[in-house]
């Protein structure tokens, strides 16, 4: 090859190389403009749903505003202009936003009005600080339904093309319209909202914070481990799962009488059961413990997990349950309570979510979202449990909404099977119970210088509802919350009270004579 075939070979590559770096710039340069033009199409195609969330937020919250209060019939007018006049800042946002094929939605303890799916799902807490059940307001969204069929539906048809419906629960007006029913038409949780399709009934309503819509922060939910309904009992079934379905052992034993705890938290679901409310159980073990109470005699039902106490006491942890067998529950009261010279204190501890007529829920076990009876406790069931109590005093902390409802029941139960109960609520029969405020008074009280009665005027006028205490009989809240009476108590030494008062005692040999005798006859008669 001669000289100019080699400078002709040469130009001819470079010019090649020139040609290619042209085409790499010019792919890098298609490659960089589609990627921004996707970016900036994706970015104003999520401004624009949020803009639609934003304005349908808006249209929510126009409906308390625009209440006559003087027509609504609410338990008191008091709550209804407080509702009214609530900066949409105190409130929490929940939606369901637009999928194919649309929502159902259910409640616990009835279904929605509007049968069939709905394109969206919207729901306005507007006390996120109180303890459900409290009013919560529901309404369905569809895109396409057209301003006729809107308004006959009650719907307000909105300028987007949107028709916005007020849910009400079936055959009931929700009490937000002028009719009567009151509390029994209600709606105080918010609702299951699931895919028509979806076996699982998996919760799509989720809270949103956004700072674009302006509502309040969102509740802090528990973390999902040790979930015991879907770790355990719907996947595998071990010795651990069946404890609670068999027997939860009391502490009773033959020589001596103790101090007693339960702690019921039933929680009902992953978006109604938040941190607060393991930390209420948490507190109050901790406040127990510090009374005297021993380990195995404080049994907690909480939710679904029987973890609650993990990281707080794990030798407590083996006698921490979930929420989620009632039978074990009762069972447990029972045993407590028909076990003669067993019990000295009974404490029990009610923070449940709450129907309006008092009832607990306990936890969605087939998470349906609705409330069989095997997964609420009424308040019936619940004193017929404690009925002829054969501890020495019986004191019950509710702080729950509707806890009035057991006194109100107790004040019409027969006097004779309830002699030795006192009731603290922190609230009268319509009135919420908010922010943990009574479980703080109970667990921040010095116990070994006041009685229940004392600790009960402390706080009488500091809760946000009315809060109640019961006697069942003259003078039966006359002790500490671990048993010492309250004549003698500021006599008496903190050594003394932790010997001769505290956890348990021995009990005098002739009853533990007589104990032994009627336990032994009792075994003789069985052979036969």
């Amino acid at each position: 090859m001669g000289l100019v075939d080699y400078q002709l070979f040469f130009r001819t590559h470079i010019s090649l190389f020139h040609v290619l770096c042209c085409l790499f710039q010019l792919s890098s340069t298609l490659v960089s403009n589609t990627y921004r033009t996707d970016l900036l199409s994706n970015r104003a195609h999520h401004t624009a749903a949020e803009m639609q969330l934003h304005q349908w937020a808006l249209a929510a919250v126009e409906y308390p505003r625009t209440l006559d209060c003087s027509v609504v019939p609410f338990i008191r007018e008091r709550e209804c202009l407080e509702l009214v006049q609530r900066p949409q800042s105190e409130m929490n946002f929940y939606v369901a936003p637009p999928r194919p094929g649309g929502y159902h939605s259910v409640l616990p303890d009835s279904g929605l009005s509007g049968r069939g799916t709905h394109d969206a799902v919207i729901a306005l807490d507007p006390y996120p600080q109180a303890s459900f059940g409290h009013l919560v307001i529901i309404f369905f969204l569809d895109l396409n339904l057209g301003q006729e069929k809107c308004q006959e539906r009650n719907g307000k048809y909105l300028d987007s093309g949107e028709c916005l419906q007020l849910a009400e629960k079936q055959r009931c007006r929700n009490r937000l319209w002028p009719r009567s029913g009151r509390r029994r038409c209600d709606i105080n949780f918010l609702p299951l909202v699931y895919a028509p399709f979806d076996e699982t009934r998996e919760q799509q309503l989720v809270c949103r914070e956004d700072a674009i819509l302006g509502f309040g922060p969102c509740p802090t939910q528990r973390t999902h481990t040790a979930n015991y309904s879907m770790n355990c009992e719907l996947n595998k079934n071990t010795r651990r799962c069946e404890l609670p379905s068999l027997k939860v052992k009391a502490r009773c034993k033959v020589y001596e009488i103790c101090d007693q705890a339960v702690l019921i938290s039933g929680g009902w679901s992953r978006q109604i059961s938040q941190q607060a409310q393991a930390d209420n159980i948490r507190d109050m073990y901790t406040a127990l413990r510090k009374n005297g109470f021993r380990r195995p005699s404080i049994k907690t039902f909480f939710a679904d997990t029987g973890s609650v106490l993990e990281n707080i006491d794990e030798e407590g942890l083996r006698h921490s349950y979930p929420a989620t067998h009632k039978i074990a529950i009762q069972n447990h009261l029972s045993a407590l309570c028909r076990n003669p010279y067993c019990v000295e204190s009974l404490v029990i501890y009610l923070n449940s979510p709450t129907l309006a007529d008092g009832t607990m829920l306990l936890w969605d076990l087939d998470q349906d979202g609705i409330a069989d009876e095997n997964e609420q406790y009424t308040v019936a069931e619940f004193l017929h449990d404690i009925a002829d109590c054969s501890a020495r005093q019986v004191y019950i902390i509710a702080d729950q909404s509707f806890s009035g409802r057991l006194v109100s029941a107790l004040e019409s139960a027969p006097e004779q099977h309830h002699p030795n109960v006192v009731i603290f609520t922190s609230g009268g029969s319509l009135e919420y119970s908010w922010n943990s405020e009574l479980t703080s008074q109970w667990v921040n009280s010095n116990h070994t210088t006041m009685c229940v009665d004392d600790i009960y005027r402390d706080y009488q006028e500091n809760l946000t509802s009315t809060p109640l205490m019961f006697e069942s009989s003259w003078n039966a809240a006359n002790t500490t919350l671990f048993g010492a009476p309250c004549d003698t108590l500021p006599f008496l030494t903190p050594h003394e009270l932790r010997v001769t008062y505290m956890g348990c005692q021995n009990l005098p040999m002739t009853l533990w004579y007589f104990q032994f005798q009627s336990a032994r006859t009792s075994r003789h008669s069985r052979r036969r």
